[in-house]
């Protein structure tokens, strides 16, 4: 596999008034391979993003194609844009193109077209939303494939609420990078899934399973002691009781153990099979962007989710139990007694070895259903 960058986007931008050349020679240098006389080189660029030697046309955000007619719409716009006032702003997404391979976009001499543009699409919408144009400028595209690597062309113009600068935010940049690689590879479903441990299985699971229940208080001893360790170190004042709170930095890696304990306990192979997934993610973002502190980071990122959220989750615990205990103090006078936590452990006792037992026959009777199941299957 290649080091290089997956993707590159370089950008640049024109002034338009007082300028010695016209928009629409970057419009017909998009679209025509003719060479033109320097007073006509923006409109030489049109023509150059969609000479079809070397490009699948002019694209929009509505239309994968353009006709004549509409070709000339835009150069008239681009036109009276310049006249207007506008910048002209030029970007080009380079690809390298053995990624466009491994991502499925480039299949021998074979484009997914359609995927490109629509890549490119996302990535232009995104830019103009984060420097406000997005009901100011208009833009055309065109995918190049006559150099090593195949690149789209980008050109993209004010027609009101004109910016007197050209020059864009680094960040809105980047993130066109971004916008075009997700699209591309998809790589949502793989966040979702990310998503999903931490939140659906995890942290939901947690809520379900109090640390002081009953069945913990006997079968996860460990569980309890951690929990109320973290009770006892906690400030006074319960308004500090969030996880990133500075209040409680002391106690974070006490809440961080309880967290690591409950995930071993109850998740361990479901969590060997998200660090799995976690280092393809960190490798497919190197792949992407060439910059592996950025690829790390989005392993703290998530891991940090997992831990601020089931922190938070075990905080919330620890205050209603917090509350329950003064509760019953403030009515009784006192703390439960060992006779009480005796008898709720007794209880506790009875109930997991029912649930055992039930558990048991489930999973018994599950099995015999799945081979009837089989035995049907090989009727037929």
């Amino acid at each position: 596999m290649t080091s290089s960058p997956a993707i590159v986007v370089k950008s640049k931008f024109i002034s338009g008034s007082g300028g010695k050349t016209s928009f629409n020679d970057y419009l017909n240098y998009m679209d025509r391979a003719e060479t033109h006389d320097k007073a006509n080189e923006f409109e030489k660029y049109q023509d150059y993003m969609s000479n079809e030697e070397k490009s699948t046309g002019l694209f929009t955000l509505n239309h994968d194609g353009l006709s004549d007619k509409e070709k000339l719409y835009f150069k008239e716009k681009f036109q009276e844009a310049q006249e207007s006032g506008s910048v002209l702003w030029q970007d080009v997404i380079s690809f390298d193109n053995d990624w466009l391979k491994e991502s499925g976009v480039l299949e021998g001499k074979n484009i997914d077209n359609k995927q490109i543009q629509d890549a490119t699409r996302s990535a232009v919408q995104d830019m103009l939303k984060k420097e406000g144009m997005i009901d100011s400028a208009i833009w055309t595209g065109a995918i190049h494939y006559n150099t090593e690597n195949i690149h789209v062309h980008v050109a993209i113009v004010q027609t009101k609420d004109f910016k007197e600068r050209g020059k864009r935010k680094q960040a809105s940049i980047d993130s066109m990078k971004s916008k075009v690689a997700n699209k591309i590879t998809d790589r949502s479903r793989h966040n979702e899934k990310l998503n999903e441990f931490i939140r659906e299985r995890v942290i939901s699971s947690k809520r379900d399973d109090p640390f002081l229940s009953l069945k913990n208080q006997v079968m996860n001893r460990e569980f309890l002691r951690q929990f109320k360790k973290i009770h006892k170190q906690l400030p006074d004042d319960k308004r500090m009781w969030r996880y990133n709170m500075n209040a409680i930095q002391e106690v974070r890696p006490e809440i961080d153990k309880l967290t690591t304990l409950y995930i071993e306990k109850n998740f361990k192979e479901e969590f060997k099979d998200f660090q799995k997934q976690l280092d393809k993610e960190v490798d497919v973002h190197k792949r992407m962007y060439g910059n592996s502190a950025n690829s790390e980071r989005y392993r703290e990122t998530k891991m940090t989710d997992l831990y601020t959220r089931m922190g938070n989750t075990i905080l919330k615990e620890v205050s209603e139990y917090d509350w329950k205990q003064k509760e019953f103090s403030r009515k009784n006078g006192k703390k439960p007694s060992k006779l009480i936590v005796q008898r709720d452990l007794n209880k506790a006792v009875y109930l997991v070895n029912r649930f055992a037992k039930d558990d048991l026959e489930t999973s018994k009777n599950q099995k015999a259903y799945e081979e009837l199941q089989q035995e049907k299957e090989y009727e037929r």
